[in-house]
């Protein structure tokens, strides 16, 4: 579990140092203050042998049009003022002080035979690098590369799942898979509990494969029986994408962008009091940003409700030359709440 990290030239951030992360930790600040870049540098961190494949991912979420190929369009934009000769650092380290260090750059592609022809040279003139070093009890590296034809990437180092959610649910494979399992051991009760909050007709959770080809989920409600879970809603998909992420055991740290989208107000505080009960069962780390004070406020109601000390509100500020991330635990946001003070920036 990380408990500090610093991040450098990476996307807005020029510097950003934070400490005294906790067990779940709500990222707020003004839109430019970066927070999703933090937290996809912190997904990176908990896989640095795999953060190309890892930032790849999270880049094609930004950019699902983008061609992965095209290093300007796809890669340039991570990298502050776009300099990708300079690259990006991020480190971090957990409550037993082990250190995790990641470095990324673009570099001069591998030498290679060119054949004659104008469509050849063309080729090479286009041809990328873009290299990591990782540092976790070993020092590592690895490189993604494009070669004007194809491109090289390694293979993954670690087996475990994404744990990133954003703002938009996205119900993949990974989620279907879960979901399965979790009915095999019969735990697909915690999924319809939490959809009961937004919905209190539903009544199951199934899959199925109406075409006989791909499995769907389907929500049973009162009174309509079967409905696809993609046409419940945003907010039933959100929940839904929690319930499997926060359940698979394979998932230490899950990452939340924009963790109040397509949710009610009055859900919150229950949503809230899940994720508390959740993230301490499973010893799991969770990152979320909102843009939402009263979102910060049912967070603060439920973990004060069950006496939980965990939760963690970080305050970016963008500065003249670094951001300034302010921890503040859950009295602290209470105290400020009572003087009628709103933290969120």
């Amino acid at each position: 579990m990380l408990t500090s990290a610093t991040v450098e030239n990476f996307r807005g951030i020029e510097r950003l140092h934070v400490e005294g992360l906790g067990r779940v930790n709500l990222i707020i600040g003004r839109n430019d203050s970066g927070k999703t870049a933090l937290m996809e540098a912190l997904e990176m961190l908990r896989l640095p042998e795999d953060a190309g494949m890892v930032l790849m991912s999270l880049q094609l979420l930004r950019h699902p049009d983008a061609n992965v190929e095209d290093f300007d369009d796809f890669w340039l934009p991570v990298f502050r003022k776009m300099d990708a000769a300079r690259g990006f650092h991020a480190e971090g380290a957990n409550e037993r002080g082990e250190q995790v260090e990641l470095s990324m750059s673009k570099v001069s592609a591998r030498p290679q035979a060119i054949p004659s022809g104008i469509d050849s040279l063309i080729g090479a003139k286009k041809s990328w690098a873009l290299k990591w070093n990782f540092t976790r009890g070993t020092r590592g590296e690895h490189s993604i590369a494009f070669d004007g034809t194809k491109l090289e990437v390694p293979r993954l180092i670690s087996a475990s799942g994404s744990g990133w959610m954003g703002p938009s649910p996205r119900i993949g494979a990974a989620d279907v898979q879960a979901l399965s399992r979790m009915k095999q051991q019969g735990r697909g009760g915690t999924v319809v509990d939490l959809l009961r909050l937004i919905n209190a007709r539903v009544s199951g959770i199934e899959l199925l494969a109406p075409t006989g080809e791909r499995a769907a989920v389907f929500v049973d409600l009162e009174h309509d029986g079967l409905l696809p879970l993609s046409m419940m809603g945003e907010g039933a998909k959100r929940i839904f994408e929690l319930a499997v992420s926060l359940a698979s055991p394979e998932r230490s740290v899950v990452c939340i962008d924009e963790v109040e989208n397509g949710i009610h107000h009055s859900s919150m505080e229950s949503i809230w009091g899940w994720i508390a009960e959740a993230s301490r069962f499973r010893d799991a780390q969770i990152f979320a940003t909102t843009h939402s004070e009263e979102c910060v406020q049912a967070a603060c109601r439920a973990f004060a409700a069950r006496g939980d000390e965990g939760l963690r509100v970080i305050r970016l500020d963008k500065q003249k030359r670094e951001t300034k991330a302010v921890v503040y635990d859950r009295n602290l946001v209470e105290a400020a709440s009572r003087m009628g003070v709103e933290i969120r920036g």
